[in-house]
C-alpha cells in the first residue's frame, strides 16, 4: 500500500436537496433488527424522506481522519482502508440521484432520459414485485487505486458491506430491501467520463407489500 495523487470523479449535478440526518427509532435492539431482517421481494414507493433517512443513517461518516489526504472515514460498513468509494445512485419516479453524504444532500444528476427508461425495464423485468425506489451502487476507483496496488477485489468486499448493512437499516427503519442480480452497467455507461466507475450492486427498497 502506497498513496498516490488521485482525482475523483466530477458528478453531473444539476440540483441538490438537503435532508436532516435521522436518529435510530426507540425500543428496536439490534438482536431484534439481526433476527428480523428478511429480503423482501414485494415493494411499494415509500416517501422520498424515509428512503434518503434511512440510506444515510446506513452510509453517513460517524467521523473523520484529520489531515488525510485520502479523506478515511468511520462509517457503519466496513470498508478496506476506511476509503468508503462507493456513491448510492437513486432512481425514483422524479429522477436520478446521488446521495451525498457528506452534505447530507441528495444531488440530481443530468442523466439521459432513453437510459434511464431502459433501466428502470430492466429491473422491473428482474424484479416485477419491487414498485419501491431503485438503488444503484458505483465505486470511484481513483481513491483505492491511489492507496492500493489492487484494488478491485477490495472494492467488490465494500459493496457486500455496504448492501448488508443498507439491508439491516432498512429493516431498522422499516422498510423492505431486495438486492438485485444486476451490477448496472447500463447506468455507469451512460455517465460522462466513467473510464474509473465500477458498478457494483443494485438494489431496490420501499414498503413491504403486506398484500
Amino acid at each position: 500500500m502506497g498513496e498516490r495523487n488521485y482525482s475523483e470523479y466530477a458528478w453531473p449535478v444539476v440540483g441538490s436537496v438537503e435532508f436532516e440526518p435521522f436518529r435510530a427509532p426507540v425500543g428496536r435492539t439490534f438482536v431484534d433488527v439481526f433476527e428480523n431482517r428478511r429480503t423482501v421481494r414485494q415493494l411499494t414507493v415509500a416517501p422520498k424522506e424515509l428512503v434518503v433517512g434511512t440510506l444515510l443513517y446506513a452510509t453517513m461518516a460517524r467521523a473523520w481522519k484529520m489531515q488525510d489526504t485520502l479523506g478515511r472515514s468511520r462509517r457503519p460498513a466496513m470498508s478496506a482502508g476506511a476509503l468508503h468509494p462507493i456513491s448510492i445512485l437513486v432512481f425514483d419516479d422524479t429522477g436520478t440521484y446521488r446521495l451525498n453524504t457528506e452534505s447530507c444532500s441528495l444531488d440530481e444528476l443530468g442523466f439521459p432520459g432513453d437510459a434511464r427508461s431502459a433501466w428502470l425495464a430492466k429491473c422491473s423485468s428482474v424484479l416485477p414485485g419491487a414498485c419501491g425506489t431503485l438503488l444503484v451502487l458505483v465505486a470511484d476507483l481513483a481513491r483505492p487505486m491511489s492507496a492500493y496496488m489492487h484494488c478491485e477485489t477490495l472494492v467488490w468486499r465494500d459493496a457486500g458491506a455496504v448492501l448488508q448493512t443498507i439491508g439491516l437499516t432498512a429493516e431498522l427503519f422499516g422498510l423492505g430491501f431486495c438486492p438485485l442480480g444486476i451490477l448496472g452497467n447500463e447506468v455507469v455507461s451512460a455517465l460522462p467520463t466513467p473510464e474509473y466507475l465500477l458498478p457494483v450492486g443494485t438494489a431496490a427498497i420501499g414498503w413491504p407489500n403486506q398484500s
